[in-house]
């Protein structure tokens, strides 16, 4: 709600149409749509893993914006090799893993689908020694593990443009799914506490 009445904000300062308005609107909710759905593929994957593991601890929040980051916000613009390998975290292959080659070259390893993309992001994190500083800083929450993750990618600013992104981008979902949208019981459990 509060990104539209910003874009709405912004189509009346620059003056534009309202065909305009419809298409900031359109994008900005198409995006958070694939957020959304992306988000929900994480939690299923940390399911799989046991109660209280290394890998079911790792924020959603986290994965989410990672991925949001090197997909630039789960829309491949520009990465189509990434798009058909199903990898959302610009990991490259090694050994013998299933690869697509990119045009600079490199191997990015290739995914059966999205879930397994998210799996081996978990496991290269858990279990790479240049990540220990991510993981040490699990319980202090996703922007002190972003700290962690400088050398993931060769551009200085990472750090930065995760938080930038987790503020900006996917907090604001999350709250909204949890402090602006209750929570329903079971309608069993609301009968129950009425005589």
């Amino acid at each position: 709600k509060q990104l539209m009445i910003q874009i709405l904000e912004l189509i009346k300062l620059l003056g534009l149409g309202i065909a305009s308005a419809i298409l900031f609107i359109t994008i900005a909710m198409s995006d958070i749509t694939k957020t959304k759905d992306f988000i929900k593929v994480v939690d299923e994957v940390k399911s799989e893993y046991p109660e209280g593991s290394l890998e079911s601890k790792i924020p959603t929040s986290f994965i989410a914006t990672i991925a949001a980051v090197e997909t630039g916000n789960f829309n491949f613009k520009g990465a189509d090799t990434a798009n058909k390998a199903n990898n959302f975290f610009g990991i490259h292959a090694t050994g013998d893993q299933e690869f697509l080659p990119t045009s600079g070259g490199a191997k990015l390893r290739a995914f059966e689908d999205n879930k397994g993309s998210i799996r081996a992001f978990i496991n290269l994190v858990k279990n790479d020694e240049r990540y220990k500083d991510t993981i040490e800083a699990i319980d202090k929450g996703p922007q002190e593990m972003f700290k962690g993750m400088s050398v993931y990618a060769e551009n200085p600013d990472y750090t930065s443009i995760l938080d930038n992104v987790y503020r900006n981008r996917i907090q604001p979902i999350f709250q909204t799914e949890n402090f602006l949208l209750p929570k329903r019981k079971p309608i069993s459990e609301q009968m129950s506490g009425l005589e």
